[in-house]
């Protein structure tokens, strides 16, 4: 190699190390400001610089310190993104009611707000758009929870069958099993309509008017005869009849 040619060779290098002396400078106060996902793309940007660099110059010591920065500033973007799956994950294993369903949405909206706020230091928009889902069928859970008594008994299930159906594929355990102790509560207060006008029913007439396949409806009174309001005495399995309690006055 000539003099010139060895001169730019080490003027190139000067240069390749001042810009990554700016990178790190970047990326040092972005780590400061807990800007951890800003912080994590300049990295893997001072990287490829690097990698394009590397059969030019000897960078191996930069290469090595750089790759250091990019596994710390990755570990801590990923312990904070755990913090925010850790509350929101808690709060779909929370049992919920009807009662209580207010009291978890304000949780649920004043976490949301905490996610917004660092959206983009720790890269949380996939968190924030599943709450904003989750938001979207509470709305539709109040809807049901406000009309399914007053509606008659087929519009309600058709109501409440159209949440399940879209609910099916999420990950919402605790909505889906508030929406199954809705549709409990519905047939419940259907078969106390039914005690006050029969002793009892055959299974075949009583899944007819309750527009329920005969499985489905049996697992429902076993279900539900055990409960102290339950209208079901009982259901005597070898003639296939459900036995009515009466009221007493």
């Amino acid at each position: 190699m000539g003099f010139n040619q060895n001169l730019e060779s080490i003027k190139s290098k000067r240069d390749l190390i001042k810009e990554l002396s700016y990178y790190k400078s970047i990326i040092l106060k972005k780590i400061k400001n807990g800007d951890y996902n800003s912080a994590l793309e300049k990295v893997r940007s001072a990287l490829v610089l690097l990698q394009e660099h590397r059969d030019s110059f000897n960078i191996e010591k930069e290469l090595h310190e750089f790759y250091e920065v990019n596994k710390k500033v990755r570990d801590e973007l990923l312990n904070h993104r755990m913090i925010y799956e850790r509350r929101f994950n808690n709060l779909l294993r929370e049992k919920l009611n009807e009662s209580n369903l207010e009291n978890f949405s304000k949780l649920l909206a004043m976490l949301k707000n905490d996610v917004d706020h660092n959206l983009g230091k720790y890269n949380l928009t996939d968190i924030s758009a599943n709450i904003t889902k989750y938001f979207k069928f509470i709305k539709k859970m109040y809807e049901i929870l406000s009309c399914y008594k007053v509606l008659n008994y087929y519009d309600a299930s058709d109501k409440i069958f159209e949440f399940v159906r879209e609910i099916k594929s999420e990950n919402f355990p605790n909505l889906k099993m508030l929406i199954s102790l809705t549709y409990q509560n519905l047939i419940t207060n259907r078969l106390a309509e039914f005690s006050k006008e029969f002793d009892k029913l055959t299974l075949f007439a009583l899944s007819k008017k309750m527009a329920i396949n005969q499985d489905q409806l049996i697992d429902f009174i076993n279900l539900i005869k055990e409960q102290p309001k339950s209208p079901i005495q009982d259901y005597i399995s070898g003639t296939q009849e459900i036995i009515f309690k009466k009221s007493r006055f």
